[in-house]
């Protein structure tokens, strides 16, 4: 029963993590105070641009004009590094999760490869008892290799249902 519960659980997560490390970066990597002074200054410069003539102020206009271009250009520096970080962040611990979680089937199986993950009464599982127990030898039970498989197939169509319907 232990390896049914282990066995899921490692499939299900393999799909419901990356999701929640994409959550999670992108709630740490929110704009900070300083980027947020920075967008209100651009929005007081831009404020102030549209004030003054250009015709009749042209020099006062190109100074605050280069200020407004350098703001915006360290914003977008500093958007652009956040994103990159955020990235960086969120691959290392997806594909961090994904070998561990590869590392831990790769062990059961070798345990386990030949155990039945539950065994079912007689007569279930008739047309397919063969192919659902393989490679174990017990007879109306559902291997750990065919449960693997079986968990995996489910999840990932499960997982992109939700998808379609939640962007559709």
């Amino acid at each position: 029963m232990n390896l049914l519960v282990i066995s899921t659980a490692s499939c299900l997560l393999e799909y419901i993590v990356p999701f929640l490390i994409k959550y999670i970066t992108s709630r740490l990597y929110t704009i900070n105070k300083h980027d947020k002074e920075l967008r209100n200054d651009l929005i007081n410069l831009k404020q102030e641009i549209v004030g003054i003539s250009i015709v009749d102020e042209f020099s006062k206009y190109a100074k605050l004009q280069r200020k407004y271009n350098k703001l915006e250009n360290t914003l977008k520096e500093k958007a652009n590094e956040r994103l990159s970080s955020r990235m960086k962040v969120q691959m290392s611990i997806t594909y961090g999760f994904r070998i561990l979680n590869g590392l831990l089937m790769m062990v059961l199986l070798y345990l386990y490869r030949n155990k039945p993950v539950i065994i079912l009464p007689k007569g279930i599982l008739w047309p397919i008892q063969s192919l659902l127990s393989w490679p174990s030898s017990h007879e109306n039970s559902i291997s750990f290799m065919m449960w693997l498989f079986i968990s995996n197939k489910k999840f990932s169509n499960q997982i992109t249902r939700v998808l379609i319907c939640k962007y559709l």
